[in-house]
């Protein structure tokens, strides 16, 4: 197993660029972010290995090769930074030949501290040159793995020198002094253990991008989606509102010629139904554009009362058909004129009036505006409440849709309304609460925070 199989294959990747080009450039710029980011411990680990070199060998030479240590790790992380431009804009080397013999010339160069401190006369010195032998092993294998050519190429001076100065040593040294040979085993048992580790890297490496691939693979599952949904819903809506304002259209016209009050009821209510499904087509579109996050406020000088007053005239003939009681209640201090956005406002009460009335089979309906105290000057808190004697909802109902924002599910009661609408009076910054018990009705209130306007015809200070 090499550091390129720790690569998912491309064709299990739906936006990843196809065949082994994608691969090599996938690993490449790990390898060169990882080498880039280890740059500068590097030098902090060799200034070290430096400073203790210099007491140990009694001279500066060390220090002269971390002088040219800097330089050759600023070289190493410039070209480095290189490479990750070019994987990041899609146009990796086409091949690796320079990088390969540089990366090899800085491993060399870097080991030389290594041979100064084996020669030395001291056994200390000996072995901090197999401690700094196994860390620039390490450095190498682990800020390399994600390619197996670069891999090799920075491993091999260190592993050469490991394993041939023990060798040196025991020929020199006549070859009878099988104790020479020991830091070579050591050596060996080393690149044992650190070839497992290695794996173990790889291994990690493959479940990382395993994860990002189910990420990116499910960031899609959900894009097409939401595009089918968008798509439905735009052609639902183009398909059913010519018919729509077709049938709304003759119905205001029968209305207008109905010779008797029976007719003109039953057209009322035709045209009442024309509105409500005007509003689900509404509520439809609006759903889709608010979860796209293309719903817009926009905030206007309007009268609260005249549109609570739009509202509740629209469903006085269905509150009527079903001998229900509607009641409206507007305090005396309700400002003439606010900033906000009318149309939204006038749909979360059109929503929360249709389901009150859709639900309740006896009793009334009572809609009440009233104005709470502000915490800022100018500013008219206005609490919209609609309350109805109907069926009510459970707690699971109303977390359905307010604890998670879900549109509930066919036959749990009202949801796409109610959800439209928290969402509409968090776009505006206003809050929506209810309080329902089943079989006791509900209550529900939309309080909004609005600017009074003046009658110059400007915003209050």
């Amino acid at each position: 197993m090499n550091a390129d199989d720790a690569l998912i294959s491309p064709d299990t990747a739906p936006d990843a660029p196809k065949g082994v080009g994608f691969r090599r450039t996938r690993s490449l710029a790990a390898a060169a972010r990882a080498r880039v980011a280890n740059s500068w411990l590097r030098l902090g680990s060799c200034a070290i290995v430096a400073a203790v070199s210099v007491s140990i060998l009694g001279n500066f030479w060390p220090a002269y090769w971390f002088t040219g240590l800097v330089v050759v790790v600023l070289i190493d992380r410039a070209l480095y930074a290189r490479l990750a431009a070019q994987c990041a804009r899609g146009e990796p080397p086409p091949h690796l030949i320079p990088l390969t013999i540089w990366t090899v010339a800085q491993g060399a160069y870097g080991n030389i501290v290594a041979i100064m401190l084996w020669s030395a006369p001291y056994v200390h010195g000996e072995t901090l040159a197999v401690t700094y032998f196994c860390g620039g092993l390490a450095n190498a294998a682990v800020t390399l793995r994600a390619s197996s050519i670069l891999s090799a190429a920075g491993t091999a001076p260190t592993i050469a020198f490991m394993l041939a100065l023990p060798i040196l040593d025991f020929v020199s040294g006549g070859a009878d002094n099988a104790l020479d040979l020991m830091p070579l085993v050591g050596g060996l048992l080393l690149l044992g253990f650190g070839v497992n580790i290695w794996r173990a890297l790889l291994a990690s490496d493959v479940a990382q991008a395993e994860a990002e691939f189910a990420a990116i693979r499910e960031r899609q599952a959900a894009a097409a989606a939401a595009a089918a949904k968008s798509d439905a819903i735009s052609r639902m809506n183009s398909e059913l509102r010519t018919p729509m304002a077709a049938l709304a259209g003759a119905a205001e016209h029968l209305h207008r010629v109905a010779a008797t009050p029976a007719a003109r009821a039953h057209i009322a209510t035709l045209v009442q139904a024309s509105e409500v499904l005007k509003l689900v087509l509404d509520d439809l579109s609006d759903l889709d554009k608010l979860e796209n996050g293309q719903v817009r406020i926009e905030a206007k000088a309007d009268d609260p009362r005249e549109v609570l007053r739009s509202v509740t005239s629209a469903f006085k003939a269905a509150a009527q058909d079903k001998q229900l009681e509607l009641f409206v209640d507007v305090s005396a201090d309700i400002p003439p004129l606010v900033e906000m956005d009318a149309a939204r406002v006038r749909q979360i009460l059109f929503n929360l009036l249709a389901n009150a009335i859709r639900y309740t089979t006896h009793g009334g309906v009572r809609v009440r505006l009233a104005a709470q105290p502000a915490l800022r000057e100018g500013v008219a808190r206005l609490v919209f409440t609609i309350a109805d004697t109907g069926v009510g909802l459970s707690r699971s109902q109303l977390a359905a849709v307010f604890a998670r924002g879900r549109v509930a599910s066919a036959g749990e009661g009202p949801g796409l309304g109610l959800a439209i609408s928290l969402r509409l009076a968090r776009l505006m910054n206003g809050h929506l609460t209810a309080k329902s018990e089943l079989g006791e009705g509900s209550v529900f209130s939309f309080t909004l925070e609005a600017p009074v306007v003046s009658a110059r015809g400007g915003a209050a200070a």
